[in-house]
């Protein structure tokens, strides 16, 4: 992979070029300037992207407006009010500053799913219920909850499917469409119905969205 990133913070691009490295991607290039950053991408086209909004030369919006939905991008910055607008563009996540390698690693995977063209990929999934392993589409999870050390799979007319595992891992492991809403909650954006300034709607469950996930979430709807 080919990795161009764009901030004009040494100490963060050290951090992300670490981060990369970790996970074994070993084309890095580094700009700390939107001019430069643009002529980097027209001179080579990367894979993907890592945008600060703030830089000298032209801004992170600007250098979005000006490549289109040429490269997918992971925006990396200290400012949550731009989360939304964001998704007008070719984004494909967004990271709030202190960065987590945890953060960054689910970002990197979203680039490698589409990529690979995920949609075209299979759906299907098997889980551990007590002694048996029960398969799941995960097309028609709705949401996910954790209770106790086991999270419960929740399908549609309130069938749910109980596995012993961990929520943070289960995470890192589902695909793009799910997002974390909570501590205890992983929802299905491909069912969310309706938000309101405390929970999702999806069918007859209303899903609670906490404060720390709350951008995450609204930058991830395909808001018109």
């Amino acid at each position: 992979m080919d990795l161009l990133i764009a901030d004009d913070d040494a100490l963060i691009t050290d951090q992300l070029k670490h981060f990369a490295g970790k996970l074994g991607v070993a084309n890095v290039r580094v700009t700390s300037d939107g001019v430069e950053a643009l002529a980097a991408i027209k001179q080579q086209k990367p894979d993907a992207l890592i945008l600060d909004l703030r830089m000298p030369g032209m801004s992170g919006p600007e250098l979005l407006a000006a490549i289109g939905d040429e490269v997918p991008v992971i925006i990396c910055t200290g400012d949550r009010d731009f989360a939304v607008e964001s998704y007008r563009f070719h984004v494909i996540d967004y990271i709030v500053k202190p960065v987590t390698f945890d953060a960054f690693a689910r970002a990197m995977r979203k680039i490698e799913e589409r990529s690979a063209n995920i949609g075209g990929a299979t759906s299907t999934v098997f889980v551990r219920t007590g002694s048996d392993i029960a398969r799941i589409d995960l097309r028609e999870v709705r949401y996910v909850k954790s209770d106790s050390n086991y999270v419960r799979f929740m399908l549609a007319d309130d069938k749910e499917i109980a596995s012993l595992m961990n929520m943070k891992d289960l995470e890192a492991k589902l695909p793009a469409s799910f997002v974390r809403t909570h501590r205890s909650y992983i929802v299905n954006l491909d069912h969310v119905e309706k938000l309101d300034s405390m929970d999702i709607k999806i069918g007859r469950a209303l899903v609670p969205v906490s404060d720390s996930y709350r951008a995450e979430v609204l930058g991830r709807l395909n808001l018109l």
